[in-house]
């Protein structure tokens, strides 16, 4: 029997050895996903950042195409108003031409009529 005992001590040092060597290998791997964990926590920290700054340029881009269509507007709006008043003008002046061209009309039938 002395020799049974001995053959399941080594029996257990072999099933202790495996183990060991099985949660190396579980720590190992353990060990890779963090390191690829922290690298890819880092990459996304750099995403976000490059991210954070292009939204801040294209804020900024946004703010001046905004300040520049509202002034490109409020010339439109002066331009309109503008053609607007000079038509109303022209239109005030073709009223009165057309006055004046009646009644020197209406003198000059009535100067060829007497």
């Amino acid at each position: 029997m002395p020799g049974s005992d001995a053959r399941v001590v080594r029996l257990t040092d072999e099933r202790l050895r495996r183990l060991e060597r099985r949660m190396a290998a579980v720590e190992a791997a353990e060990r890779g996903q963090r390191v690829q964990l922290d690298e890819a926590t880092e990459r996304l920290e750099q995403a976000v950042d490059v991210l954070t700054r292009l939204v801040r340029v294209v804020a900024a881009q946004n703010r001046r195409l905004t300040r520049s269509f509202e002034q490109v507007n409020a010339r439109l709006d002066r331009t309109t108003r503008a053609i607007l008043k000079g038509r109303t003008a022209d239109q005030r002046r073709m009223l009165q031409l057309e006055r004046r061209v009646a009644a020197l009309e209406r003198r000059l039938s009535r100067a060829g009529g007497a």
